[in-house]
């Protein structure tokens, strides 16, 4: 049976209503992990995508001790999500998430709180059509969700039991820039940051928790119909870093390139 733990009522959800999906959804063509321990590409971390939402499945995610002495524990995953393939002539965004899964807690254990984080990333190649060296590239980022949810997910006794946390939506969508169509076969690559943690409380110093199947996130989708524009997906972003890579490497006579 799921049982649904916490739940936040938002005015700001009928403002984030979203419009039709594109006929076609872009595709998943990387995935690296930051915290391999606690989630690992090709073996704990899952991916998939439905016209509202994408899913991220963490197997593995579980409770790791913070420190020394401390009675709260953490378990964390940090990676990166390559996509392309996008429709042409579309725009996307995270409008909220739910988090879910299975506990099993003891001794009054309690996971009080989850962070749900979505950062859109695009960095693009400028020496592109030809390519020369050094390749350099801009890097353009922009934080579509990122929320610290509390919760109350057993804490007396012992809880052994699936939940589920709703975040609360977002009150302003956070728009990624306009699709060319040619994401990650062109100058230009697609990327989303996700940062998903549960924290839990020990009161007593003898209780265990654990995530037995580790966390979900569904992260709800909005979708817009748009009209690319160069000039302004290259001004795109809340931060952005001209030159933030340069590849450097030998050409055939050996001679070294820089920026």
């Amino acid at each position: 049976m799921r049982v649904p733990i916490f739940a936040v009522l938002s005015l700001a959800a009928s403002a984030v209503a979203q419009g039709d999906p594109p006929p076609q959804l872009p595709m998943v063509s990387l995935i690296t992990s930051k915290v391999p321990f606690q989630c690992s590409p090709g073996r704990s971390i899952g991916v998939s995508l439905e016209p509202s939402k994408l899913t991220t499945s963490l197997s593995e995610v579980q409770f790791q001790g913070t420190g020394h002495g401390r009675t709260d524990e953490f378990a964390s995953c940090d990676f990166r999500v390559e996509l392309n393939s996008w429709y042409y002539k579309y725009r996307v965004a995270v409008a909220g998430a739910t988090v879910r899964g299975h506990a099993n807690l003891t001794e009054g254990v309690q996971i009080y709180q989850f962070n749900t984080t979505a950062i859109f990333r695009l960095e693009h190649l400028k020496n592109f059509s030809p390519i020369t060296p050094p390749e350099v590239t801009n890097l353009s980022l922009s934080t579509m969700l990122t929320e610290l949810t509390p919760a109350q997910i057993g804490g007396e006794g012992s809880f052994d039991d699936d939940f589920e946390v709703a975040v609360k939506p977002v009150e302003k969508l956070v728009w990624s820039p306009c699709f060319q169509g040619t994401e990650g076969s062109s100058q230009d690559s697609t990327y989303i940051d996700f940062i998903v943690s549960a924290t839990s409380s020990d009161k007593t110093g003898s209780g265990i928790g654990k995530l037995t199947s580790g966390l979900t996130v569904d992260w709800d989708l909005a979708w817009e119909e748009c009209v690319p524009d160069l000039d302004e997906r290259y001004a795109w972003g809340d931060v952005r870093f001209e030159n933030w890579q340069s590849c450097t490497y030998l050409s055939a006579n050996n001679q070294t390139y820089k920026l």
